[in-house]
């Protein structure tokens, strides 16, 4: 998918996506740990144990400049070779793009599709991106083990997250009150 390009979906409060994550924890038993090991959970688990899902790992060629994709009819997660990598190394942002498919698998699977273009007037909690950007925070930074005193560093070493998803999810809790 490209920076300007996105689908519309029904739309979802952040609170409700924030549920839906939860509720995955909770039901692969992670709810009180911290860090999630995402990759081990989208490939034996989803895949290998439950064959809910087919994981795939792309070429650079195959799929450009996409870091990852999910199949709309939720066939498959597939990562960019370069992102699996640094996800199974344990690297910031690709757990958080993991995390992201994992949210279009967990949200968007058989559901409507219409295209929209960022920026087109359609409302954040309209769009898929935005969603499951919101998934993937919520997922990877619970806000249960968040507190006022934390700030980025502490949330990278807890969560294993980017320095940049860290200060998006302190920002978002500080903002709604959160914290």
């Amino acid at each position: 998918m490209t920076e300007t390009n996105d689908f519309i979906v029904p739309p979802r409060r952040w609170a409700e996506i924030g549920g839906i994550a939860d509720n995955l924890r909770h039901k692969l038993g992670l709810a009180e740990e911290p860090r999630v090991p995402v990759i081990e959970i989208i490939e034996r688990v989803l895949d290998q144990r439950l064959g809910l899902v087919r994981f795939e790992v792309g070429s650079k060629q195959e799929m450009g400049r996409a870091e990852g994709y999910t199949c709309p009819n939720g066939d498959f997660i597939m990562l960019r070779e370069d992102v699996y990598t640094g996800v199974c190394a344990g690297e910031g942002r690709p757990r958080f793009t993991a995390a992201h498919e994992l949210g279009h698998w967990a949200m968007h699977t058989n559901i409507p599709l219409a295209r929209a273009r960022r920026g087109d007037g359609t409302p954040s909690f309209r769009l898929a991106e935005p969603q499951a950007n919101q998934f993937a925070a919520e997922f990877l930074m619970p806000e249960c083990f968040i507190d006022a005193l934390d700030d980025e560093d502490d949330l990278i070493q807890r969560f294993g997250v980017s320095w940049e998803a860290a200060r998006n999810r302190l920002r978002y809790l500080h903002k709604h009150g959160r914290l």
